[in-house]
């Protein structure tokens, strides 16, 4: 979709692996303007630390640097306890001209390395649109 200049993209989309009321895997993705004169890996400590204030025992279990569709980014599997239980993640920030574009892996219980490596294979096929070509 293509909107007006000024206006601000803040929509969220979550993908879900179980049509049910039951909970699964999901992917959640966001977008966020980063702070003037930030740059890229200090939004992403800053919101990794955000992470560690804000949720019960949160723990980075692995932290890397990875391209997404051309792009720098941070992928940060991490764990924390919600009321129902151990949640496991896998964060994925891209830095797509100045905004920062976050894919969510969650899972309500500990991840398989078969599913870190589907969810993480299926993230790495993520593609921004070309908004002037429209490829």
């Amino acid at each position: 979709m293509s909107i007006p200049d000024g206006w601000k993209d803040q929509t969220i989309n979550i993908i879900s692996s179980t049509g049910g009321a039951q909970a699964g895997l999901t992917f959640t993705i966001t977008r966020e303007e980063m702070p003037w004169g930030m740059q890229f890996d200090e939004y992403v400590d800053a919101e990794l630390g955000k992470a560690g204030k804000a949720l019960n025992d949160f723990t980075i279990v692995e932290r890397k640097q990875v391209h997404i569709s051309g792009n720098p980014a941070h992928q940060v599997e991490c764990t924390w306890k919600a009321k129902q239980g151990l949640m496991h993640q896998i964060i994925t920030t891209i830095n797509q001209r100045n905004k920062a574009i976050v894919v969510t892996a969650s899972s309500p219980a500990k991840m398989s390395d078969s599913q870190k490596r589907q969810l993480v294979d299926t993230v790495n096929t993520f593609r921004f649109l070309d908004r002037t070509t429209g490829t």
